[in-house]
């Protein structure tokens, strides 16, 4: 009797599930980085003698295209190619001279991820899934900006990319809806974490006399909150 109501369990479990296995499907996403104090670097000081600078991460953004590839009914594989906006806020001080000025900096970057997908079934429509992977990231401009000050007198900022493709481990979490005619509709969170600092930064402070600056690695790792929508496919016979 034990033994039959374990087959019982399985076989109910099949009927209810929208299996993965056999289904390739494409969907849509948009992810806003999270500023926060917890995971992802927040803030970043750049300071030296005379001179006090820092970067703060702002609302950033990502968003693409995403494509499923089913494996099993509780495995599956993603990939596809994301637009990324990492934003900062910088600021600059002298504080003998009380100067001070602010400038905005984004750094943008293209990035194809792959991660394995594991699904818990939830009830018939809901699931809980997790992910692992890496993402391949290019970047394609290094960044400068400029604040003048007076005559002859500026805070400036460059950053240059470590390397021009570099790479990033991925986790995510998060919930999905599922429907037999209308697609499956997702809401989770993600962790970004590049494997090397992906960009090196110099503050500086410029006047006639000469110049102070301060260099630094920025990591640029980032949290998300996911959105995403996959088309309705059906699995391959």
């Amino acid at each position: 009797m034990k033994n039959s109501g374990i087959i019982l369990l399985i076989c109910c479990l099949n009927l209810i599930s929208y299996g993965q296995k056999g289904v390739t499907t494409f969907g849509l996403q948009y992810k806003p980085i999270i500023p926060n104090r917890f995971i992802g670097t927040y803030e970043q000081r750049f300071d030296s003698a005379q001179f006090f600078s820092n970067i703060k991460q702002k609302l950033g953004h990502s968003f693409g295209g995403v494509i499923r590839i089913g494996l099993t009914k509780n495995i599956s594989l993603e990939t596809g190619l994301n637009l990324t906006y990492r934003n900062f806020d910088l600021n600059f001080a002298i504080p003998d001279s009380g100067y001070v000025g602010k400038e905005q900096l984004r750094v943008v970057s293209y990035e194809v991820p792959i991660s394995c997908l594991i699904y818990i079934q939830l009830s018939k429509q809901f699931f809980i899934n997790t992910s692992l992977g890496s993402s391949l990231i290019l970047f394609p401009s290094s960044v400068h900006k400029q604040v003048p000050i007076t005559v002859g007198e500026y805070f400036l900022q460059e950053g240059a990319y470590r390397h021009k493709i570099q790479g990033a481990l991925l986790a995510n979490v998060g919930f999905e809806y599922r429907t037999k005619e209308k697609g499956y509709f997702y809401f989770g969170t993600s962790y970004h974490l590049p494997y090397i600092p992906i960009m090196s930064f110099a503050m500086a402070y410029q006047y006639p006399g000469g110049n102070i600056v301060a260099r630094d690695n920025v990591r640029g790792s980032y949290l998300t909150i996911d959105l995403r929508y996959f088309f309705h496919e059906k699995a391959r016979q």
